[in-house]
């Protein structure tokens, strides 16, 4: 397939645990692809790793327009620019507060509020009606509340299932970290069933608790709020769910930051 010069944007939204990377040309995703977040990589050793993941998806170095990147790992920030730069010969854009994004934050002080979230945010009000909840199953995991102009109202964030699960195996002496899988038994009889039940289960009813109470708070109407729910564990804890029926939006993050580079460049 050739690419045409300046056909492509790169996008990636850096977490703690993962780098979510989707090339967009002409406003639709070629490919979406996970890296693993390291802090001790230096720009070099990331732009290897970028050029040897385009050319593993068959789309390569060249054709690109530009790029854009959120992140909340401020010290890999300058890294991961340096890195597209590199291998992409482009400037990218990073998601911050002076950047233009057309999304209202009513949050105190908007410095505070994770880029991640900002982009999938935008995504999801140009995506999904209004009112909207987004669970983002992360490092941490988060939902983000939408009124009903898609104002950005505030957030939960909690421990991500990771995160429980590492902990109980670093703090005791008996409970050994098992493999996130789809569970859906609200209790065990062994151990593995008794921690999976505590934290796959239990993730998915506090997302569910959580939500319900938001919605009560707010005067939503059940079944006129978008639920949607993206990052990395979304598609597990989507079996779990049984009160709502999320929609699984796996570039929400992404199709969120495509749209805030438009609007940066004088698009939309």
């Amino acid at each position: 397939m050739k690419i045409e010069k300046n056909e492509m944007l790169f996008t990636a939204d850096c977490g703690n645990t993962t780098i979510t990377i989707v090339v967009y040309r002409e406003n639709k995703p070629l490919f979406t692809a996970r890296l693993n977040t390291d802090r001790r990589k230096t720009s070099d050793q990331y732009a290897y790793d970028l050029k040897n993941l385009l050319e593993t998806k068959h789309c390569g170095t060249e054709g690109f327009e530009g790029a854009m990147i959120s992140s909340v790992v401020p010290e890999l920030s300058p890294v991961l620019k340096t890195a597209v730069w590199d291998i992409l010969g482009v400037k990218a854009k990073m998601l911050d507060v002076g950047i233009k994004t057309k999304l209202d934050i009513k949050c105190v002080n908007r410095g505070e509020l994770g880029a991640d979230l900002v982009a999938g945010a935008v995504g999801a009000k140009s995506k999904y009606p209004m009112p909207c909840l987004i669970w983002d199953l992360g490092t941490a995991t988060k939902i983000s509340v939408l009124d009903k102009k898609g104002a950005y109202l505030g957030c939960t964030i909690s421990a991500g299932i990771n995160m429980c699960i590492e902990q109980l195996g670093s703090g005791t002496s008996l409970l050994n970290p098992i493999e996130i899988k789809e569970y859906n038994k609200s209790f065990g009889n062994v151990t593995f069933d008794s921690i999976a039940s505590g934290t796959i289960v239990g993730t998915a009813v506090m997302l569910e608790g959580l939500s319900e109470r938001i919605m009560e708070d707010l005067g939503f109407e059940k079944d006129k709020v978008s639920i949607l729910i993206t990052g990395g564990l979304a598609p597990i804890i989507a079996k779990s769910v049984r009160k709502f029926t999320p929609t699984f939006d796996k570039t929400l993050i992404n199709d969120g930051l495509k749209l805030i580079y438009d609007y940066n460049q004088g698009g939309q």
